[in-house]
């Protein structure tokens, strides 16, 4: 399927920009991301405490018969932080 391979494409850039910033930067915390093969969404993390993340979750919507990409932020601790981020995802892409 033809979007599939358009996320798959948008997770290979986004984590091709990952590697290079953490190449190039050499920061103490290094940046991660993840995404969703089969669905609109995209994520920047980073752990700056053990147990601790912090999210930047962008997700591709369609508002009106537009594209929109909505960005929001999560942080607290990982699992609760991770959980909530789906959460607002899933109510964005209409899934609940």
């Amino acid at each position: 399927m033809a979007d599939e391979g358009r996320q798959k494409d948008a997770m290979d850039v986004l984590q091709a920009w990952v590697d290079d910033y953490n190449g190039r930067a050499r920061p103490t915390i290094r940046l991660g991301s993840a995404g969703e093969a089969g669905g609109a969404q995209l994520r920047l993390k980073y752990s700056p405490a053990e147990g601790q993340i912090a999210i930047l979750h962008l997700v591709a919507v369609n508002r009106d018969g537009r594209a929109a990409i909505l960005v929001r932020r999560f942080e607290g601790a990982a699992a609760e932080a991770a959980v909530e981020a789906g959460l607002w995802a899933s109510t964005q892409l209409g899934r609940r």
